[in-house]
């Protein structure tokens, strides 16, 4: 598994963005992925499978685009 932590904007909620997050995964049938709200660090936490299909990953970093300042890989 690949851990990704998503760096927020100051201006965006952790949760919902993470409740947002999953229902975009879940339309487009991603399954395996985990995703977290750490609230106190203003952070989104993606756990990916490391044999995951390369849509899926860019799935996620496209939705995240808008939203993040930065990425950490875990």
């Amino acid at each position: 598994m690949r851990n990704y932590r998503y760096l927020l904007c100051n201006k965006y909620n952790a949760e919902t963005i993470a409740k947002d997050l999953k229902v975009q995964l879940g339309i487009n049938r991603f399954q395996d992925v985990h995703v977290k709200a750490v609230d106190n660090r203003n952070e989104v936490l993606v756990q990916v499978p490391s044999a995951g299909p390369l849509s899926l990953e860019e799935t996620v970093d496209s939705f995240m685009a808008e939203y993040k300042t930065g990425v950490i890989l875990e």
